[in-house]
């Protein structure tokens, strides 16, 4: 793997993403969480650093559900790319479910209608536990 040079600003924003891991973001959304913070990253280079994070394959990036905007999520680990997400569309919360159930998921559909799925790119949206409990 190649080495990354790593300024201030994208510790900063790697530290904030891997503090916000269960949740995917806007760019908009992450500029407002990181001046939450006290923590001033010019827009632009909140931009620049996605884009690259994005590249170097760090973060992931999905359009938002009904929506021209992209979210983005910081890759846990190489495992992350093997399981399917569950998404609250209440609070944005973020669930990776378990290999065996992913696999348990992908096979029936698999048999059932011969679809094979692509879970990297994969998210099923609901309501989580909290949020359905808070209603």
């Amino acid at each position: 793997m190649k080495s990354t040079y790593q300024t201030q600003q994208r510790k900063i924003l790697i530290s904030f993403l891997v503090d916000s891991h269960d949740r995917q973001l806007t760019i908009e959304e992450i500029m407002e969480g990181l001046k939450d913070e006290g923590r001033n990253v010019p827009q632009s280079s909140v931009y620049r650093l996605m884009k690259k994070l994005v590249d170097e394959g760090v973060v992931r990036r999905h359009a938002k559900e009904d929506s021209r905007q992209y979210v983005y999520q910081i890759i846990e680990s190489e495992e992350c790319h093997s399981h399917l997400h569950l998404q609250c569309t209440e609070c944005g919360k973020l669930v990776h479910l378990s290999h065996e159930a992913t696999s348990e998921a992908r096979q029936w559909m698999q048999g059932a209608t011969g679809f094979e799925l692509n879970q990297e790119k994969t998210f099923l949206y609901g309501t989580c536990k909290e949020c359905k409990k808070n209603k």
